[in-house]
């Protein structure tokens, strides 16, 4: 006997409306990962604005919090670009000796496979690295939508930050009517988390790139500047970065000869035991608070859905969704019975 499924008219317009709803922000993705970056700086930025407005008044106190990251921005740059943009430029225009004399130096026949298909592009690669240094910002600024997105991370981090209580109010106008009042306390830990991790990302970028930089200073390797640099971007990039960020200096040591690519293994090496060991349980451990696996899941599916940008986003949207999940009893009540 055949059951007959009877189906409410309401549940088939609750249906009809989650459909539209999964479309509408399928439609608006690229708009809710701007207010995510935007959420995530001013999380990051919201106990220093605290801190200062303790002797300015609030406004005061974020327009000497961007004139003061202006001010090191342009000083870090005006000491690093010159050198680096030269290093870059003599690192391209060598590196086809360089991945010659690496396949020489090398008795296995993947690796002078590698090598030789590198070689056959070396012409491309070579100009593209050698006008780097001076087009790729001007690239960058050049594609309208991108100066769009910045200026309007920019204003948004500002008033959101001015106003004391912006971030709320940001939440508010986001949830259902009513909802907030009974997930206060659930944005406030994701505000935490998110603050505590790009400041622990901003700080792990910086020390890894100053160590790298410094261990190959010591030993007297080429480029150490740019080969730090690119270590500490390559960073960013959760659990792979730092091997990433060790190919190029591994390279160009081997070049050299095997003793210059051995130190600079045992330099990358050291300064990613020290990261691991060190400098991720005190600073990202406890602002993060994820199970390595998560980890890596939550990188591939946001590298499949997203590219790069999805792989950087990864770990703070999955502390978010970690919090979520914790206080998902809280989250359901406010969601199903908004108050008025």
């Amino acid at each position: 006997m055949v059951q007959k499924i009877d189906i409410s008219t309401s549940s088939l317009l609750r249906l009809i409306l989650l459909i539209l709803g999964i479309w509408f922000i399928y439609l608006i993705r690229d708009v809710l990962i701007l207010l995510f970056l935007v959420v995530i700086i001013v999380a990051g930025l919201s106990p220093l604005t605290d801190r200062w407005s303790r002797y300015l008044t609030r406004p005061g106190a974020v327009v000497a919090i961007f004139l003061l990251f202006f001010i090191i921005l342009t000083g870090v740059a005006s000491l690093l670009i010159p050198p680096l943009v030269t290093q870059i430029r003599e690192f391209s225009n060598t590196l086809p000796e360089t991945v010659k004399t690496f396949s020489q130096s090398s008795s296995t026949g993947f690796v002078d496979q590698v090598a030789s298909l590198m070689v056959k592009n070396l012409d491309a690669i070579s100009s593209q690295l050698g006008d780097i240094g001076g087009t790729i910002f001007t690239k960058t600024v050049g594609v309208i939508n991108g100066v769009v997105a910045v200026l309007t991370v920019f204003v948004l981090t500002f008033y959101l930050l001015i106003d004391e209580h912006g971030i709320k109010k940001l939440y508010k106008g986001l949830l259902p009517p009513g909802s907030y009042e009974g997930l206060a306390e659930t944005t406030r830990k994701i505000a935490l988390k998110l603050g505590a991790w790009l400041r622990g990302q901003l700080l792990l970028m910086v020390a890894v790139g100053s160590l790298v930089t410094i261990g190959l200073s010591i030993i007297g390797m080429p480029y150490a500047l740019t080969l730090g640099v690119w270590a500490g971007i390559t960073e960013v990039v959760p659990m792979v970065g730092p091997w990433i960020g060790a190919v190029p200096g591994v390279i160009v040591g081997l070049s050299i000869s095997p003793l210059y690519g051995f130190l600079a293994l045992i330099i990358y090496t050291v300064v990613q035991q020290l990261e691991n060991n060190f400098l991720v349980p005190k600073i990202m451990s406890k602002a993060v608070g994820l199970n390595p696996v998560i980890v890596i899941v939550a990188i591939l599916i946001g590298g499949k859905l997203y590219g790069i940008l999805g792989v950087l986003l990864a770990v703070p949207l999955a502390a978010v969704i970690g919090v979520l999940a914790e206080d998902w009893t809280q989250v359901r009540a406010s969601f199903s019975s908004p108050r008025k």
